[in-house]
């Protein structure tokens, strides 16, 4: 059990949460890859080596001058089991100041019927010029078993320039209340030997 548990609460469910690789742009399904996402040019969404916080490459957000424009990139991460808790995590920093233009959010999905079945509201944290941590908690609803793992910036109503960068992304599952009783239990079990 403690095993099992060891591993689930510290995989990262994403690939190429570092931008190591390449984004491109292609059919579903959206599994095991970043699919970039922009509105009106000059909006991008592409891997950068300008400024990773780790690694060679970030994802790189632009938006240059243009008012209700976006830019971001996405991934499903399939085989969720509903009421499974998780955590999805990254770091941002913004270049040029997005106001409240991040959109950070988890899209619940239903992958038999390919239909959205619920979204968490967006996390629109302001992110300063330097890679701060963001970290957006939920719960897999029930008739989800899919997420869809979502970074975008948008000028709705903020500014019409803005340039973020993301790094080190991960969706974690998190350990449960049961699985945190079953290690304690074993240690008082062990306690008592």
């Amino acid at each position: 059990v403690l095993a099992a548990f060891s591993t689930s609460a510290s995989a990262n469910l994403l690939t190429n949460g570092g931008f190591e690789d390449e984004i491109f742009a292609g059919p579903p399904p959206f599994v095991a890859r970043w699919e970039p996402f922009a509105g009106d040019q000059p909006a991008t969404s592409a891997t950068s080596t300008q400024m990773p916080r780790t690694g060679a490459q970030s994802l790189e957000l632009t938006i240059g001058g243009v008012a209700n424009s976006f830019a971001g990139a996405f991934q499903d991460v399939p085989n969720l089991t509903p009421g499974t808790a998780v955590s999805y995590t990254g770091w941002h920093k913004s270049v040029i100041p997005t106001g409240s233009g991040i959109e950070i959010r988890i899209e619940w999905r239903d992958s038999v019927g390919d239909t959205e079945i619920s979204r968490t509201d967006n996390f629109s944290p302001t992110p300063g010029p330097d890679y701060e941590m963001f970290t957006l908690n939920s719960i897999v609803p029930d008739g989800a078993d899919t997420a869809r793992v979502v970074y975008a910036i948008q000028s709705f109503g903020g500014p019409a320039n803005q340039l973020v960068f993301v790094d080190d992304v991960s969706f974690t599952p998190e350990p449960s209340m049961l699985a945190l009783l079953g290690i304690g239990g074993l240690a008082l079990v062990r306690r008592r030997r």
